[in-house]
Order: structure tokens, then sequence, then C-alpha cells
């Protein structure tokens, strides 16, 4: 008899799972709160809006302590997931790559209606495509998937390496220098136009500046989303070993990566961070490529020591309220990420507050800790309620083609 597979159970998940899920999605909008409101090409140029001293602290501080630390850890949860995820049985043995093949076609979806309906700065769509790669490596050995990581997180350092080895030549760097020349002049007029169309546009003027808006993030694919892919890796390698299953047997080795990952993860931000606001890191030099070698580095080392402190004060027996603030967010993760967008297209754009490119980076801080602080009991509540979020419920139904039972 053929036999259904069926989504995990909720005394089937793994809490800190939930706990870290609700801390990345915490980081996530702490970062994307200025990219809501912001045209995306004055965030990957140095044609920022904010310049005065108090924005420059906020950013620094942003850049420093979260940016590139927190979908770090979230594409670690996604590959760990993955990994529990593949190796799930249906009674008759089969494994579910079919299963979570359509579970990634479904979460393609959403990233497409997300970037048309709400917001270019989409990350699901990559995720999605970037799940097909990551089954590919299903049955890699573990020193292998390791070695493989590596490879994805260094080759964005690779080619800028060698765009930094090509500049070298005089009449070369004078192209590219002229290049960035011309980019400049199409971001700024880009720039004049996404604030024009989001603060006073219609709905369809901005569904068509969105996908404008994202072509420039398509264009960073090499330089930043193919380290997700070593991310995902690193995660399923986590997972194979049981590190966030097993809290007490590796406490240990999370000892060991909240003391090294905070002495080489702070100064190597401190230095990140200046490098991407007081000098032009986004043309090939020395100090470009300095930067991006560490980062790619000095990021995740942040985020290990983020998570090995949790783990670390959860086994201690500290602040356990706050644990299970956080996995509520966390199991509710896919609505409250969207959520943050649905949140920030009402107060951003034109049919609704219409405060785009208004809101100082300060005063988004606290609007970002504003909208996470409601999230904790609006996640609670409807947990009580419902056995799923909105959009994971959504997301689990059509997975496995058949309606799943919401209220509890």
């Amino acid at each position: 008899m053929e036999t259904r597979p069926s989504p995990t159970r909720s005394h089937e998940r793994i809490f800190m799972l939930d706990v870290l899920r609700g801390f990345a999605i915490f980081g996530i909008l702490m970062v994307n709160i200025m990219w809501y409101n912001s045209p995306i090409a004055s965030l990957i140029s140095n044609n920022s809006l904010w310049t005065e001293p108090a924005d420059i602290v906020t950013r620094f501080f942003i850049t420093t302590f979260f940016e590139g630390k927190f979908y770090v850890l979230f594409s670690m949860l996604f590959g760990y997931g993955f990994w529990l995820f593949i190796n799930k049985r249906q009674e008759d043995g089969k494994p579910l790559s079919g299963l979570f093949a359509r579970r990634l076609l479904v979460l393609l979806f959403f990233g497409a209606a997300h970037i048309l309906l709400l917001w270019p700065g989409d990350i699901l769509l990559f995720y999605a495509l970037a799940g097909f790669i990551l089954m590919l490596f299903r049955k890699v050995r573990n020193e292998s998937l390791i070695l493989w990581a590596l490879v994805f997180i260094m080759i964005p350092v690779v080619f800028l390496g060698l765009a930094v080895l090509i500049s070298l030549v005089p009449e070369a760097k004078l192209a590219m220098e002229e290049s960035f020349r011309q980019r400049d002049v199409l971001f700024l007029n880009q720039i004049e136009n996404a604030i024009s169309v989001y603060r006073e546009g219609t709905f369809m003027e901005m569904m068509r500046m969105r996908l404008q808006e994202y072509s420039l993030v398509l264009g960073g694919v090499l330089f930043f989303h193919v380290n997700i892919l070593g991310m995902f890796l690193f995660g399923q390698f986590a997972a194979r070993k049981g590190y966030v299953k097993n809290l007490k047997e590796h406490l240990p080795m999370f000892r060991k990566l909240c003391f090294w990952g905070f002495i080489a993860g702070i100064p190597i931000n401190l230095f990140t961070a200046w490098a991407s606001l007081f000098s032009d890191i986004y043309f090939p030099s020395n100090l470009s490529l300095l930067a991006m070698f560490l980062s790619a580095f000095g990021g995740p080392a942040l985020s290990l020591a983020y998570v090995s402190g949790i783990i670390i004060l959860y086994e201690k027996g500290y602040f356990s309220r706050l644990w299970r603030y956080l996995s509520s967010i966390g199991r509710m993760a896919l609505t409250n990420y969207l959520l943050h967008s649905i949140i920030a297209s009402f107060v951003f754009y034109s049919y609704g507050l219409g405060l785009y490119a208004k809101v100082v980076p300060w005063q988004g801080l606290i609007l970002a800790l504003i909208i996470y602080g409601l999230q904790i009991p609006f996640s609670m509540l409807w947990l009580k309620h419902f056995r799923y979020g909105p959009f994971e419920w959504l997301w689990r139904s059509l997975t496995y083609l058949k309606w799943q039972r919401f209220k509890k």
C-alpha cells in the first residue's frame, strides 16, 4: 500500500533550531530595514543617502555586528533543515528527494511573488535555486563537503582577485574607471527614479521598479549569493554531526567556537566595516580584495560566536523566557520574514505612509525593534490556536499536495 509522507510534527521539532531561526530573523530585519527604505543602487555603491554623523555611526554598528552574519546563520540553518528533511523516509523506505524538490519549487514561487509584489531584496528565490544544487551534495563525504563549502566561499574572492590583477594593466584600469563612472551616472538616475516611484507611484510602476532593482541584485550572484551555497553545506555538515540535536555532548566545542569566534570576528568585522564605509570597496583594489577575503571568514566567525553563546546560555539555564520567545518567531520564520516586507511596504511606499527614503538609519533601527517586538506576542498567540504560521501552512500544503490541518 502506498503511504504519503507527512510534515514534521511539533513534538518532533528540535527546539534550539527554532530558537536560532528566531534569532536569525531578528538580525535579518536589523539589516534589511535600511534596504526597505533605500534604493538598491544606493546600497551597492558609494552613493549612500545617509551621510550625517549619526547615520554613519548607525551604519558602522550594523555593518560590524549584523551585516553578513545573519544571512550566514539562516543559510546554515537551511542546510541543517535540508539534511533532516532529506533523510526522513516514507514507510516504503523511499527517500524524499522528489518531495524536497517540490518544496523548493513552492519556495521559488514565494520568492518570485515577494520580488514582484513587495521587495526586490528577496533571498527566497535564490535559496530555492541553490537548494537544487544542494541536493547534488546529499551523498558527498564529510571531508569533501567541507572542501566544497570552502570553494564556494572563496569564489567571490577569486573573481575579485582576477579583477585586481587585470587592473594592474594601465589600459584595463582606465577602462574599469570609465565603466564605474558610467555606472555611477546610471545609479544616480535610478536612485532618483526609485525614490520618486516608491513615494508617489502607482502599484504597477512599483512592480516595474522592483524588477529593475532586482536586476542589480542579480549582478552580485558571483560576489554574494554563491557564498550561500557554502553556508548550506556547512549547515548540512553540522546536521550530519548532530551538533544542535546533541548540545550537551558538543558543549566544549561550542565554548571554543564562542571564544575564538569573538576573538577573530570582532576585529575583522571592525576593519571590514571601516573599509566598506570609508573607502571604495566596489572598485577592484588591494584593499577591496583584503576586505572581501576577511569578510568571507569574519562574518561566519562572528555568526558562530553568536550561536555558540546562545547555546551556552541555554544549557546553563539562563533566559528561558527569551528562548521561548525566539522559538515562537522561529517556528513561523517564513511568515515573519514576509511580514517584515508587508509591514515595511505599508510604512515606506505610497499606498501606505509614504516614508520611503525619509527614515534615517537610527530611526530605522528603532522601527526594526518595534516590528520584531510586536512579532513575538503575535507569533505566540498565533501558535496557541494554529499548528503553523499561515505561509508555513501554505508551503506545507502545496509541498504535500494536501491541505494540512491548520487549527489546533
